[in-house]
């Protein structure tokens, strides 16, 4: 359904919703995907009328031919989180190496 209101430019949502202009420099900014991207109402405003499901990459989803979910936000977050974590666990390491070349320079004098 997602990707026929893509290919119909959301029609059915443009029947009641005329002002493609909302209120709020965010929703503002937003809403210049429509010109700039070809973006739809659907691309954004995903799970508003029916039973939540999976957000679809529509743009994906025409090109495949089938259904590409875009990927959780959590999925994201967490491999930030872990990039984080192995970037400290390097810094660490680091430390603790120059700190062993440290004693060893205190133990040739």
């Amino acid at each position: 359904a997602r990707m026929n209101l893509k290919k119909w430019d959301s029609v059915t949502c443009r029947d009641c919703h005329r002002d493609p202009n909302p209120p709020g420099a965010d929703a503002q900014e937003a809403h210049k995907k429509m010109k700039t991207e070809g973006a739809t109402c659907i691309d954004c405003h995903q799970n508003l009328v029916h039973e939540e499901a999976p957000m679809t990459d529509l743009n994906a989803s025409l090109a495949a031919g089938k259904m590409v979910l875009k990927p959780d936000e959590d999925e994201e977050d967490e491999d930030d989180e872990e990039d984080e974590e192995e970037d400290e666990d390097s810094a660490s390491e680091v430390t603790a190496s120059e700190e062993d070349d440290d004693e060893e320079d205190d133990d040739d004098e």
